[in-house]
């Protein structure tokens, strides 16, 4: 038995017209709900409550958000690497300039974008300045793998990591530039 309740479940309705036979209509498909933010209210000492919320990415970004925690850490390593051993860095690729213009140039980029995305794995800002930064970083291991460079073994490993990497930057950019976020 058929309804007309819109409330019931959708299913193929079946239909008569005068002059012809049943015909069959696509069922109406539900509206998208605005589903609220998660939030959990917590009673602090002294009475006062204090109530944190969690921003829901509405679209299913499948594992990006995941992968770009991963490139977080990532970043974040070769962020301590660049500015607490600068020496070492040079040393490993090659690199003739100072140890201060490593710290700045690498370091602290890396560690500037593996701090934020570790904070917040879903801004997709901070992806697209890691590919801006993967450029750059191309440019420089690529003039480092000439056979004058007596590290150039070195930088053309470098290079292939850098590479990998900026493809699954370039993927997640991607991705999470095209999500909807409810709190922006």
């Amino acid at each position: 038995m058929l309804s007309d309740d819109p409330t019931a479940p959708i299913a193929p309705r079946l239909s008569a017209t005068p002059a012809s036979a049943p015909t069959v209509e696509a069922p109406v498909a539900a509206q998208p709900r605005d589903i609220p933010s998660p939030t959990r209210t917590f009673r602090l000492p002294g009475g006062k409550t204090m109530t944190l919320s969690t921003d829901r990415v509405r679209a299913t970004p499948a594992v990006t958000p995941q992968v770009s925690f991963g490139l977080g850490q990532n970043a974040i390593g070769l962020g301590l690497w660049g500015l607490f051993a600068p020496k070492g860095v040079n040393r490993f690729l090659g690199l003739q300039c100072s140890p201060q213009t490593t710290q700045v140039v690498f370091g602290a980029r890396e560690m500037a974008t593996g701090m934020a995305l570790f904070s917040d794995p879903t801004r997709a800002s901070v992806l697209w300045a890691r590919v801006a930064g993967d450029a750059f970083d191309i440019a420089v291991l690529s003039r480092l793998t000439r056979r004058t460079n007596p590290k150039h073994g070195n930088a053309r490993l470098a290079l292939g990591v850098v590479l990998a990497v900026t493809a699954l930057d370039l993927v997640a950019a991607i991705r999470l530039s095209n999500v909807k976020r409810n709190g922006a």
